[in-house]
Parts: C-alpha cells; structure tokens; sequence
C-alpha cells in the first residue's frame, strides 16, 4: 500500500514546494500543472510517494500555508511500479498518516442515523446472544462487536485527547455517550421483548456464561480485552482495518453496555452497575493502552508531525 497525493497550492509556493519534493527520495513521481486548479486558484501538483515518506512530503506541503489555502487528498494506491525503485517499493513501511487513520476514525465514530442505528442493533443482538446457548451466544456476541461501532468513538477520543483538540474531544464525548445510551437503550428494550415472550429473565441471565464473563471477569479476560485494545489501534494505524474484527471481539464494550440496559428496566441495580463499570474499564484500556500505541507510533514514525487538519 503506498500513496498519491493530489495538492492545489498557490503558485507564489509551487516553485518552492516542487524543488523541494523533486529532490526527495521517496518521491517516486511528481506532476505540476500551473494554473491548472480553479478553486482554490493557483497551481496542481499530483505526487506518488512511498508511505515511509509521506510525512515528509506532509510537512513540506504546511510551509505552503503561509501562501494561501491550500487543499490536500492523500490515495491510497495498491501497486506502484518505479523504474529502478521497485526494492524501495517493495520494502516500504506500512503505517498510515495522521490524516487518514483520524478520518477512519471520525468516519466511523461520527454521530449519524447508521451509526446509532447500528449500536442499537449490536446492542439488541448482545442482549438475545447472552440469554442463549453457549454456541448461539458465541456467535451473537461476536456479531454485535463487530456490528456496532462501538470502538470507533472510544479511539477517536483518545486520539483527540493526544492532540489536545478540544473541539474533537468534544465531539469524541458526544458520540460516546450518545451512541452507548443508544446502544443500552436498546439492549434494554430486547430483553423485554424476550421477557415478553417467556424468552428471557432474570434467572436466565444469572444462568449464563457471557454475563459471567462480563461482570465478573478474570484476569485472562483482562488480558484479552487489553490485547484488544492494544491491537485495534495498530489495525487502524497501518492499513489492517480488515482485520479489525479481531480486537472488537476482544473487548466487552457491546455486551456489557448492553447488560447495563438490561439491568435498568429489569430493576437490577447490582447488574446495570457492573455493566456499566465494565463499560467503563474497556473503555479506558482503549483510551490509555489505545493511545500509547498512537503515541509511540508518533514518535517512532511520524516525527512528532501535527496532521494538517
């Protein structure tokens, strides 16, 4: 996975800017069309460039702000072939930049109608997961991590805490809890439609291993919600979102929010508290152990750049 970088910059800055990147090394080609943008007006530079580099290139790309706007679009490329550099091509890094890991983030963490109706409905499949056998409950249960994006927001707020941006840890904050009463609301409401149907109770849930699992872990199961952690930030920062699936499983934050809405309209106190703390526990391994992989990650491959945006 490497990079194109399509840039619109005013011309007082290109001449410089294009000098600059010419000579870099990880700049594997480079095209200047002068004039050639119309809004903003000014000049068109469209760049392949190594990820090893593109903080580099990224930071090069700052000092034409003090020109005028500017506009930057950074594509991912799945193959490159460079006349006498496929051994650079072949060896390059495979981490994302601030910019891309942050919109995947914000992407998925956003407030929206899809984001809430998928929370609600991993909450709902948690919920009838845990009031069923243990091989259903397995299944259910990694479904609804998977289904609602309920790690998205959480890592999106420790990022923005690493930033110190407090409009986004703002909009971090309003997004976790919105979403995760949503998420609660409708774990809630499946368990008594369950009840409704003599599907689900009380004694049903004291009964069953995920609830067990959930408020009353062990400390392998700390291990593993901490390796979670861990490993959802290092998909999210080096182009693995495929596999992301993995450490959301990992993590309890769906059934244990999930269980904290039972506990409310079942009138379980005890139980709506210890979903909630368990919520609250995974949520802070995210926070810290989440943003001590962006952090390190930082500083080992980013330079300590800030993301233009």
């Amino acid at each position: 996975m490497h990079h194109q970088i399509d840039l619109t910059l005013p011309s007082a800055a290109a001449d410089g800017l294009v000098a600059e990147l010419s000579a870099h090394e990880g700049v594997l080609a480079l095209t200047h069309q002068r004039d050639g943008s119309v809004k903003p007006p000014g000049d068109v530079l469209s760049l392949h460039v190594l990820n090893r580099s593109i903080d580099d290139v990224l930071a090069a790309v700052e000092h034409a702000r003090e020109h005028g706007p500017i506009t930057v679009a950074t594509v991912r490329t799945e193959s490159v072939v460079a006349t006498g550099m496929q051994e650079a091509v072949e060896d390059d890094a495979d981490e994302s930049p601030w910019e891309e890991f942050e919109r995947t983030l914000r992407h998925h963490g956003r407030m929206s109608t899809n984001y809430l109706a998928l929370m609600a409905l991993g909450g709902a499949i948690a919920v009838a997961g845990l009031l069923s056998p243990p091989v259903p409950q397995a299944l259910a249960l990694a479904a609804s991590a998977i289904i609602a994006p309920a790690f998205e927001p959480v890592a999106k707020l420790a990022v923005a805490i690493l930033r110190g941006n407090l409009y986004r840890i703002r909009r971090a904050l309003v997004s976790v809890v919105v979403g995760y009463l949503v998420l609660a609301a409708a774990g809630g409401v499946a368990f008594l439609v369950l009840r409704a149907l003599g599907m689900g109770s009380p004694e049903m849930l004291a009964k069953s291993e995920g609830v067990h699992m959930v408020v009353d872990p062990t400390v392998a199961d700390w291990l593993v919600g901490a390796g979670g952690a861990l490993a959802g930030l290092v998909i999210i920062t080096s182009f693995r979102e495929a596999v992301l699936a993995g450490a959301l499983i990992a993590l309890a934050l769906v059934p244990a929010a999930a269980l904290a809405g039972v506990g409310v309209v079942a009138g379980d106190w005890t139980l709506a508290l210890e979903g909630l703390q368990r919520t609250g526990a995974d949520m802070a391994l995210v926070v810290v152990l989440g943003g001590a992989v962006v952090l390190i990650k930082d500083r080992l491959h980013h330079g300590g750049r800030r993301p233009l945006a």
